[in-house]
Protein backbone atom coordinates (compact mmCIF):
# COMPACT_ATOMS: atom_id res chain seq x y z
CA UNK A 1 0.00 0.00 0.00
CA UNK A 2 1.28 3.42 -0.99
CA UNK A 3 2.99 5.41 1.75
CA UNK A 4 5.30 8.26 0.79
CA UNK A 5 7.54 10.60 2.73
CA UNK A 6 8.98 13.94 1.73
CA UNK A 7 11.21 16.32 3.62
CA UNK A 8 8.26 17.61 5.69
CA UNK A 9 5.35 15.27 4.99
CA UNK A 10 3.99 11.78 5.36
CA UNK A 11 1.43 10.76 2.74
CA UNK A 12 -0.49 7.63 3.66
CA UNK A 13 -3.89 6.09 2.89
CA UNK A 14 -6.77 7.90 4.55
CA UNK A 15 -8.33 5.67 7.21
CA UNK A 16 -10.99 5.69 9.92
CA UNK A 17 -8.62 7.34 12.41
CA UNK A 18 -8.71 10.43 10.19
CA UNK A 19 -12.50 10.90 10.21
CA UNK A 20 -12.64 13.79 12.67
CA UNK A 21 -9.85 15.82 11.05
CA UNK A 22 -10.93 15.10 7.49
CA UNK A 23 -14.51 16.06 8.37
CA UNK A 24 -13.30 19.31 9.93
CA UNK A 25 -11.46 20.16 6.70
CA UNK A 26 -14.23 19.05 4.30
CA UNK A 27 -16.93 20.73 6.35
CA UNK A 28 -15.40 24.20 5.87
CA UNK A 29 -17.33 26.31 3.33
CA UNK A 30 -14.26 28.34 2.41
CA UNK A 31 -12.14 25.23 1.82
CA UNK A 32 -14.85 23.55 -0.26
CA UNK A 33 -15.93 26.56 -2.32
CA UNK A 34 -14.44 25.10 -5.52
CA UNK A 35 -16.02 21.66 -5.09
CA UNK A 36 -19.45 21.11 -6.61
CA UNK A 37 -20.46 18.71 -3.82
CA UNK A 38 -19.92 21.45 -1.23
CA UNK A 39 -19.24 20.69 2.41
CA UNK A 40 -19.22 17.09 3.60
CA UNK A 41 -21.39 15.78 6.39
CA UNK A 42 -19.81 13.36 8.86
CA UNK A 43 -21.80 10.58 7.16
CA UNK A 44 -20.36 11.47 3.77
CA UNK A 45 -16.83 11.40 5.23
CA UNK A 46 -17.53 7.95 6.73
CA UNK A 47 -18.75 6.75 3.31
CA UNK A 48 -15.70 7.92 1.37
CA UNK A 49 -13.29 6.59 4.01
CA UNK A 50 -15.07 3.22 4.05
CA UNK A 51 -14.78 3.04 0.25
CA UNK A 52 -11.12 3.95 0.61
CA UNK A 53 -10.54 0.84 2.74
CA UNK A 54 -11.51 -1.31 -0.26
CA UNK A 55 -9.81 0.64 -3.04
CA UNK A 56 -7.33 3.29 -1.96
CA UNK A 57 -7.53 6.55 -3.87
CA UNK A 58 -7.39 9.08 -1.00
CA UNK A 59 -4.31 9.84 1.04
CA UNK A 60 -3.91 11.90 4.19
CA UNK A 61 -1.12 14.48 4.29
CA UNK A 62 0.55 14.76 7.70
CA UNK A 63 3.38 16.92 8.98
CA UNK A 64 6.34 14.77 9.99
CA UNK A 65 7.24 17.15 12.80
CA UNK A 66 3.89 16.92 14.63
CA UNK A 67 1.86 14.17 12.91
CA UNK A 68 -0.81 16.86 12.36
CA UNK A 69 -3.10 16.38 9.37
CA UNK A 70 -2.76 19.31 6.96
CA UNK A 71 -4.73 17.98 4.00
CA UNK A 72 -5.58 15.13 1.69
CA UNK A 73 -4.59 14.18 -1.81
CA UNK A 74 -6.37 11.89 -4.23
CA UNK A 75 -4.74 9.71 -6.86
CA UNK A 76 -7.20 7.92 -9.14
CA UNK A 77 -7.23 5.96 -12.36
CA UNK A 78 -8.67 8.03 -15.18
CA UNK A 79 -10.56 6.91 -18.29
CA UNK A 80 -7.49 6.43 -20.50
CA UNK A 81 -4.86 3.71 -20.26
CA UNK A 82 -1.83 4.52 -18.05
CA UNK A 83 -3.42 7.82 -17.02
CA UNK A 84 -4.06 8.95 -13.44
CA UNK A 85 -5.78 11.98 -11.95
CA UNK A 86 -4.48 13.88 -8.96
CA UNK A 87 -6.30 16.36 -6.69
CA UNK A 88 -5.69 17.98 -3.31
CA UNK A 89 -7.39 19.79 -0.48
CA UNK A 90 -5.45 21.60 2.24
CA UNK A 91 -6.73 22.83 5.60
CA UNK A 92 -7.40 26.56 5.43
CA UNK A 93 -5.01 27.05 8.37
CA UNK A 94 -2.24 25.18 6.50
CA UNK A 95 -2.52 26.97 3.13
CA UNK A 96 0.43 28.88 1.76
CA UNK A 97 3.10 26.53 3.08
CA UNK A 98 3.65 24.51 -0.09
CA UNK A 99 2.18 21.30 1.33
CA UNK A 100 -0.05 20.61 -1.69
CA UNK A 101 2.87 21.09 -4.09
CA UNK A 102 5.18 18.92 -2.00
CA UNK A 103 2.61 16.13 -1.72
CA UNK A 104 1.67 16.37 -5.40
CA UNK A 105 5.33 16.16 -6.44
CA UNK A 106 5.74 13.02 -4.33
CA UNK A 107 2.67 11.44 -5.95
CA UNK A 108 3.92 12.46 -9.42
CA UNK A 109 7.31 10.87 -8.73
CA UNK A 110 5.61 7.67 -7.61
CA UNK A 111 3.27 7.73 -10.62
CA UNK A 112 5.97 8.15 -13.25
CA UNK A 113 8.93 6.40 -11.62
CA UNK A 114 7.20 3.44 -9.97
CA UNK A 115 3.92 2.91 -11.80
CA UNK A 116 5.33 4.04 -15.15
CA UNK A 117 2.18 5.95 -16.09
CA UNK A 118 1.96 7.86 -19.37
CA UNK A 119 -0.01 10.90 -18.21
CA UNK A 120 -1.00 12.65 -14.98
CA UNK A 121 -3.97 15.03 -15.08
CA UNK A 122 -5.52 17.58 -12.74
CA UNK A 123 -8.53 19.86 -13.06
CA UNK A 124 -9.59 23.00 -11.25
CA UNK A 125 -11.80 26.03 -11.66
CA UNK A 126 -10.23 29.16 -13.20
CA UNK A 127 -10.72 31.16 -9.98
CA UNK A 128 -8.84 28.55 -7.91
CA UNK A 129 -5.49 30.35 -8.11
CA UNK A 130 -3.80 28.13 -5.50
CA UNK A 131 -4.59 24.91 -7.41
CA UNK A 132 -3.53 26.49 -10.70
CA UNK A 133 -0.17 27.33 -9.09
CA UNK A 134 0.28 23.75 -7.85
CA UNK A 135 -0.34 22.45 -11.38
CA UNK A 136 2.20 24.89 -12.77
CA UNK A 137 4.80 24.00 -10.11
CA UNK A 138 4.38 20.34 -11.09
CA UNK A 139 5.28 21.30 -14.64
CA UNK A 140 1.79 20.55 -15.90
CA UNK A 141 0.59 22.10 -19.12
CA UNK A 142 -2.78 23.83 -19.38
CA UNK A 143 -4.46 21.85 -22.14
CA UNK A 144 -7.85 23.46 -22.14
CA UNK A 145 -10.56 25.49 -20.50
CA UNK A 146 -13.94 23.85 -20.71
CA UNK A 147 -16.62 26.51 -20.63
CA UNK A 148 -19.66 25.89 -18.44
CA UNK A 149 -19.01 22.14 -18.24
CA UNK A 150 -19.77 21.50 -14.56
CA UNK A 151 -23.32 21.92 -13.33
CA UNK A 152 -23.08 23.52 -9.91
CA UNK A 153 -26.73 24.15 -9.03
CA UNK A 154 -29.89 25.63 -10.45
CA UNK A 155 -28.77 27.44 -13.60
CA UNK A 156 -25.17 27.91 -12.49
CA UNK A 157 -22.44 26.28 -14.57
CA UNK A 158 -18.72 26.35 -13.81
CA UNK A 159 -15.78 26.45 -16.19
CA UNK A 160 -12.98 23.96 -15.63
CA UNK A 161 -9.28 24.01 -16.47
CA UNK A 162 -7.63 20.79 -17.61
CA UNK A 163 -3.91 20.30 -16.87
CA UNK A 164 -1.65 17.39 -17.71
CA UNK A 165 1.91 16.19 -17.41
CA UNK A 166 3.25 13.58 -19.82
CA UNK A 167 5.84 11.01 -18.88
CA UNK A 168 8.46 12.46 -21.25
CA UNK A 169 7.91 15.96 -19.85
CA UNK A 170 8.23 14.70 -16.28
CA UNK A 171 11.61 13.12 -17.01
CA UNK A 172 12.88 16.22 -18.87
CA UNK A 173 12.51 18.44 -15.79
Amino acid sequence: MLKLETKRLIIRPTNSNDISSIHEMLNCKETMKFFVEGVYSIEKVHEFINRNQKEVHHFTILLKSSNRIVGKISYNPWVMKKTKEIGWIIFKTAEGNGYATEAAKAIAAYAFEEEKIHRLIATCQPKNIASKRVCEKLGMRLEGEFKKCIHYKDDIWWDELFYSLLEEDYFEV
